[in-house]
């Protein structure tokens, strides 16, 4: 009991020095921090040995978002993406949807014709359903005009939460191959080719299913069939959706992300890079606070160490899209005034209205080092809204840098 007492006195006496010193921190940040005067993401960041010194080493760059539904996180990672492409040789990106799903908005950047705006309804989360989104898939598709293979951009979507799409083309590929036991896979493929059907599939059949999909996988890798990367890597979504059947948890269906963006690493050149686009939960190097799960990020710094970085957003009014929860309807929020005694409060008394700045530079300040690790809130929503969503954490724990906007508006949703 005395530990406890102790513990909670401690916290509130690291608190009340932080809050107690936030005009120094705000100096601190006004003088290190690298400022975004534009959102817009079409005028491009200059070359800047700041943001170089930062991201030379790294490989897989983690971006989040504090919101699903805010304009200016959507913006501001395209901004990065671009300068990213354009100066430290990121070819990949990939995204928080299912790999099938992503297919062909992959065919649509490398010169194949099609609706871009259907496309992206395809991913199946209405959270990409976005003019920003929109703007970032058609500017990939004209940065490829040109190019050969190897230097054009290659997009994927890494989560595992889906695979219908995957589940139909396997389904094609089987048919149209008569592939020994033919019969077999095409009536397990047929379950998966619709969320409802696969959803309601007992234990027992989907552990028979995964056997059949494993047997279909070694068929694929012995054969010499047409475009064997990519039904290898359908094959593997496929795998890997019916494992999160079976074990359905969000720390299983995140170390199935961060497997889909090492595989990205795996198959690409030696020297490839990353540019990964999920929510802050998924970036962050160690848990999902309200889970209390192991995130994609933990795996990938587990893994990779300083190669991986990651990248959380913070803000302090504005609006965004999400689900209201009672409705189940995409609604409109409006956050008026920041929470008080919040990273997002602190940040927002700032010179700077948007910045992004480097933990592992700005931590040796002595000062800032001893806020980054206090436990501190801040805002988490996800694509549903509650005023509960809070985190409360240190930092430093969470990620390797934060971009702050201090008031934000709701994503361009694209109307059908």
């Amino acid at each position: 009991m005395k530990n406890i007492i102790l513990t909670i006195i401690f916290i509130t006496f690291s608190n009340s020095t932080v809050f107690g010193q936030e005009n120094s921190i705000v100096e601190i940040l006004d003088e290190n921090a690298f400022e975004i005067q534009e959102t817009n993401p079409k005028i491009e960041f200059n070359k800047s040995d700041k943001l170089d010194s930062i991201f030379e080493n790294v490989r897989i760059f983690g971006f989040g978002e504090a919101t699903h539904g805010t304009k200016e996180f959507f913006d501001l990672k395209i901004k990065f993406f671009k300068y990213l492409v354009k100066n430290q040789g990121v070819k990949n990106f990939a995204i928080e949807a299912s790999f099938g799903n992503c297919i062909e908005i992959d065919n649509f950047i490398k010169g194949k014709d099609a609706d871009p705006r259907k496309l992206i309804r395809k991913m199946g989360y209405w959270i990409w359903n976005n003019e920003e989104v929109l703007s970032l898939i058609e500017w990939m598709k004209k940065y490829n005009i040109g190019k050969k293979k190897s230097e054009q951009l290659n997009f994927y979507g890494v989560d595992i939460m889906d695979a219908t799409n995957s589940a139909k083309l396997m389904f094609d590929l089987v048919k149209k191959n008569n592939i020994k036991n033919n019969e077999g896979y095409l009536n397990t493929l047929v379950h998966y080719q619709s969320r409802k059907k696969s959803e309601n599939l007992k234990k027992e059949e989907l552990k028979k299913h995964l056997e059949i999909m494993f047997e279909l996988k070694q068929y694929i890798i012995k054969t010499n069939i047409q475009s064997k990367k990519l039904y290898l890597g359908i094959q593997n979504s496929l795998i890997q959706y019916i494992n999160f059947r079976l074990d359905f948890n969000q720390e299983n269906r995140d170390k199935g992300m961060s497997e889909n963006v090492s595989q990205i690493i795996n198959t690409s050149e030696n020297n490839s890079k990353v540019f990964v686009w999920t929510h802050n939960f998924h970036v962050k190097k160690n848990k999902i606070t309200y889970t209390n799960d192991f995130s994609m990020g933990h795996f990938l710094k587990e893994k990779y160490g300083e190669k991986y970085y990651s990248i959380g957003f913070d803000f302090a009014t504005g609006n965004f899209y999400a689900i209201n929860p009672k409705k189940n309807k995409i609604e409109k929020y409006t956050i008026k005034k920041p929470l008080k005694n919040t990273s997002s409060e602190l940040f927002s008394k700032s010179n700077l209205r948007i910045f992004f700045f480097d933990f592992n530079s700005i931590s040796k300040n002595k000062l800032m080092n001893e806020f980054l690790n206090t436990k501190i809130k801040y805002r988490g929503i996800g694509s549903t809204y509650s005023p509960k969503m809070v985190e409360k954490e240190k930092l430093l724990n969470a990620y390797d840098g934060i971009i702050f906007v201090n008031k934000t508006n709701e994503s361009t949703y694209l109307r059908k």
